[in-house]
């Protein structure tokens, strides 16, 4: 017996059964037997796969049936094995893959099939139990939902959390969790991610400022000097009003007195002249003087500092 006579057999049979009532609805194996790109051998392995469905209606096990009829229309595809898995997984409980089955039926099946209101009438009816998931993928494939494969846009699932997704053209993972209720109809967009922007540049750090240079030594230099000439200065007044006090010893004259007070306050004033010259001399060597130049390799302008003292006078010259 060749292929076709198998499927017009396995129609005439189908159809016997079905007026018993003992099949889900309306189906022809006999359209395996008209697919002109199916091979005889998938032919004839979805007659099988349909009856054995058809068996296992019968008996009660219609997630058997359900599963025997989507593996007939893997082998070859046709309506007839989409209606009689939606009656089956009706039958089983399963819901949501019920809705699926009809829904795809009415996509796949002719305007005029036989089945094509009953199935609108059950989608109808579920729907309300169920929810629908509008899935829009831009530029992203290999949609999944719940880690299933899905092969359709709009999708039926049962009331509770969800998710959708897929991988972008360069293999990036897109993801969307949804929770729905009893009779949502939910649009989500699964887009591959914004580029990540693009990485600051530090900016460079600051250039370090330039370094400052202390005084020159001179300044110590001429401040020593000047401690050295209000020292000797000092020595003098000093002995210069001893002198007077030996006079006023001699001569405790008004008059001896008045020039000794006048000698000694100016001793005293030129002991803290020196004194302080010498300590801003000693801060300005310690705390202000770039003793190194600089890190200039250049040669330090020398300094001349003359002095002079004498009897009432004194003298400072320098050059720099």
């Amino acid at each position: 017996m060749n292929a076709r006579a198998s499927g017009v057999l396995g129609a005439v049979l189908f159809a016997s059964a079905s007026t018993m009532g003992l099949c889900p609805g309306w189906a022809t194996s006999a359209a395996w037997a008209d697919a002109p790109t199916a091979s005889a051998e998938d032919r004839r392995q979805a007659a099988k796969d349909f009856a054995e469905g058809d068996h296992a209606f019968k008996e009660g096990d219609f997630r058997q049936a359900a599963e025997s009829y989507e593996r007939a229309y893997h082998r070859v595809p046709h309506h007839s094995a989409l209606w009689n898995a939606a009656r089956a997984w009706h039958r089983a409980g399963e819901l949501a893959r019920a809705a699926n089955f009809y829904a795809r039926y009415l996509r796949e099946a002719p305007p005029n099939a036989r089945d094509r209101n009953s199935a609108q009438r059950a989608v109808n009816d579920l729907s309300s139990r169920l929810a629908r998931l509008e899935i829009h993928a831009t530029d992203v494939g290999s949609l999944k939902l719940d880690g299933e494969p899905v092969d359709a846009a709009s999708v039926y699932v049962t009331p509770g959390a969800h998710v959708v997704e897929g991988r972008t053209r360069d293999d990036r993972p897109v993801r969307e969790a949804q929770t729905v209720e009893p009779g949502d109809v939910i649009s989500i967009a699964l887009a591959p991610p914004p580029p990540a922007p693009p990485k600051e540049v530090a900016p460079p750090p600051p250039a370090p400022p330039p370094p400052v240079h202390g005084w020159s030594p001179v300044v110590v230099y001429f401040g020593g000097a000047l401690t050295l000439a209000l020292a000797g200065i000092t020595v003098w007044s000093g002995f210069d009003t001893l002198s007077q006090k030996s006079a006023f010893d001699r001569s405790p004259t008004p008059n001896n007195l008045s020039v000794g007070q006048q000698k000694e306050t100016r001793t005293n004033v030129l002991i803290a002249a020196s004194s302080g010259v010498a300590v801003l001399t000693a801060a300005t060597a310690l705390l202000l003087v770039d003793w190194h130049g600089g890190g200039s390799h250049e040669k330090a302008p020398e300094a001349h500092v003359q002095v002079g003292a004498g009897p009432g006078s004194f003298l400072v010259r320098g050059e720099f």
